[in-house]
């Protein structure tokens, strides 16, 4: 050990082997500079900072500072894509009336279909995604069962519910756009994701049924996989089939997506999509949705969902038309709460 005064600064260290840990306090410090000092040849000595590993960890306040300004950064990147956003408005306004339509086909298809068991850990008729992309648990739906609204996040941590048609133009555009920044909240805990799987669109497919597989898909990974659903969600959207050209991907090809999510259970998975047995779960959640209510989300404030992608933030409805980007509405929710 030795200690000692240069000017205003404190000195003191220890030696061990050929090195020296030295630690530099001015006077009334509260937190030394501790530095070590080894040979580094010809002379030369190699000065290093000595981090404390506890100090070194970023906090959780830390984290989510971080994905706050990673999500800034994200929605000036994204100021620069209005064009797509216009396109995103106009698209979610016509696959609107598309839903107000086919209200009547998804009562007709929900009558037709016996109630099914839902999937594992979509107890609210959605999954819900939290910090490091986890999916919450919960309990399957017996047939004929309500859903459950999913519990208020702690913390004031913002809410989003996400209703999606995997066969919808304007749900693929909407993951487009926000995709990584929903990625960045949920990962970061700076909010949860949940999304609704429906299925109205069947009759846009070309006979292929499209909606409904795409979406008992959805379902089987919540089931075998649930922490592998963000990733599955998106590439989902992001592989949707073009019309003319394709109205399917085929189960094959769905359960290729799902191994490239990086699932668990992939032989199940496979057998889920190929047996569709969810589809009759599917059906009826959707009914549950746009049909006969109420929408299973906590203070919601619409009663029904109209078309999508329908997405409400704490329970109010986000309308890109009014608010412009998504994360502006989130912030000015935050602010007001």
């Amino acid at each position: 050990m030795f200690s000692g005064q240069v000017g205003n600064v404190l000195l003191s260290g220890l030696v061990w082997g050929a090195g020296f840990q030295i630690q530099a306090c001015p006077k009334n410090c509260l937190s030394p500079y501790v530095m070590s000092m080894v040979p580094a040849g010809d002379g030369v000595w190699k000065v290093s900072p000595v981090v404390n590993a506890a100090e070194s960890k970023p906090t959780k306040n830390q984290k989510r500072q971080e994905a706050r300004e990673k999500a800034r950064a994200l929605r000036e990147a994204q100021s620069k894509k209005s064009k797509r956003n216009k396109i995103i408005i106009q698209s979610s306004l016509a696959i609107g009336v598309v839903g107000v339509i086919a209200l009547v086909t998804v009562l007709i298809m929900s009558s037709l279909r016996p109630p099914g068991p839902g999937p594992a850990n979509m107890q609210s008729d959605g999954i819900k995604i939290g910090e490091g992309l986890v999916a919450e648990r919960t309990p399957a739906l017996l047939p004929d069962q309500l859903p459950v609204p999913s519990e208020e996040n702690a913390n004031g941590v913002p809410a989003i519910n996400i209703f999606v048609d995997y066969s919808c133009p304007a749900c693929a555009q909407f993951e487009s756009l926000y995709g990584e920044l929903l990625r960045t909240w949920a990962e970061s805990g700076t909010a949860t994701v949940e999304y609704h799987i429906l299925s109205f669109r069947d009759a846009q497919t070309a006979g292929t049924r499209y909606a409904t597989r795409a979406s008992n898909s959805a379902a089987c990974v919540a089931e075998f996989s649930p922490d592998s659903f963000f990733t599955y969600n998106d590439l989902l959207l992001r592989s949707q089939p073009v019309p003319p050209t394709s109205y399917e991907l085929t189960n094959e090809q769905m359960g290729q997506l799902a191994a490239a999510a990086g699932v668990t259970n992939l032989e199940e998975i496979q057998a889920c999509i190929e047996d569709e047995t969810f589809a009759n779960w599917v059906s009826q959640a959707t009914a549950r949705a746009m049909s006969t209510g109420p929408v299973p989300v906590r203070n919601s404030e619409i009663p029904l969902v109209l078309g999508t992608p329908a997405v409400l933030v704490n329970g109010k409805e986000y309308q890109p038309q009014t608010h412009g980007d998504l994360a502006s509405f989130v912030a000015s929710l935050e602010e007001s709460e």
